[in-house]
């Protein structure tokens, strides 16, 4: 395959898996499930394309380390290592050779995300010092190119479809299972390594405000007073697990009716002590629950006592925890 049209395949491909994989986190679940699969089939192509880059690779870096290592060879040598990080704890993930609880206590499909995105950089970086002119349209046209990328294609087509069938279930995310119906018990993972905060009950409130009739604030022991709803639902966090939990609260429709939600409200943000924060169309009011037990316990800490956010269809980094403020816009 001709050097400029593998290398420009490459160009592409790693900011199309960067951006199907970022994507995927904040799209609904019908979207996030054909982007994760684009994501899966373009890391296998990817791959496979690569056994033509290595060719290309060591030829011209036998060819330039004789005038000695330049920097355009030092930013390749690290984006080839990020690029083999990246790809082999995919792979590793997709078998089940590794899992969000093991061989680490920190989940590596979170390394995976985290290299994959310094890559984008680092590709660009040595993409700018190696820069050839775009392949001619002759090139793309050739009949053995066509044959070798339709090769390529129905490969990492077959191979995804035979990795689905290997290694350990998992959900269309790309999650694995953890303490079904375990109260406290499932895994703790914390968005942008936010500190637990120490909370006093006493002085605790959740304000609401904005684009209501009667702003105001209510405190535990308010929020226990309104209608109880208990509904089980799964929790898909990013970190590569997932559990489902009975969980007991208040829909944020019966807090918001307290404070005469106006006609023209859009929106409803969530907001965490620590500042993380989620936005939600209004008219999903009735489902997010604003809870303050799971599986009949209270909310431990690092789960978000005193409340945290049940978001049914929604990744687990928008399920707020430790919820200060809900503001209608």
């Amino acid at each position: 395959m001709p050097r400029r049209v593998v290398n420009l395949a490459l160009l592409i491909a790693v900011p199309v898996l960067v951006a199907t994989g970022l994507l995927a986190w904040i799209a609904a679940p019908s979207v996030a499930y054909g982007l994760i699969l684009l994501h899966r089939v373009a890391g296998v192509g990817l791959v496979l394309a690569l056994a033509w880059k290595y060719g290309i690779a060591r030829r011209s870096v036998r060819r330039r380390t004789r005038a000695g290592i330049d920097m355009t060879l030092a930013i390749g040598g690290l984006a080839s290592l990020a690029l083999l990080v990246v790809l082999g704890l995919g792979l590793a993930w997709s078998i089940g050779i590794v899992s969000f609880d093991r061989p680490l206590a920190y989940s590596l499909l979170n390394v995976h995300v985290f290299v994959g995105v310094a890559l984008v950089p680092l590709m660009l970086a040595h993409a700018a010092g190696r820069w050839e002119s775009r392949p001619p349209l002759a090139d793309l046209t050739r009949r053995r190119f066509v044959v070798r990328a339709l090769a390529v294609g129905v490969g990492a087509l077959v191979a995804t479809a035979a990795l689905d069938r290997v290694g350990l279930a998992r959900r269309a995310t790309g999650s694995r299972a953890a303490a079904a119906f375990s109260a406290n018990a499932f895994p703790l993972t914390i968005w942008a390594f936010d500190a637990v905060p120490t909370i006093d009950l006493a002085r605790w409130r959740i304000r609401v405000d904005g684009n209501v009739a009667s702003p105001g604030t209510m405190d535990y022991d308010g929020l226990l007073a309104l209608p109880s709803t208990e509904r089980d639902a799964v929790l898909d966090c990013t970190g590569g697990w997932w559990t489902e939990q009975r969980w007991r609260g208040v829909t944020l429709a019966d807090v918001l009716e307290r404070h005469g939600v106006r006609a023209s409200a859009q929106r409803i943000d969530v907001v965490s002590l620590t500042g993380h924060a989620w936005s939600f169309p209004i008219a999903e009011a009735e489902r997010l629950l604003i809870a303050t037990h799971v599986g009949g316990e209270t909310l431990s800490a690092g789960h978000g006592y005193p409340a945290r956010l049940v978001a049914p269809e929604h990744r687990g980094f928008q399920w707020i925890k430790w919820v200060s403020d809900v503001h209608v816009a």
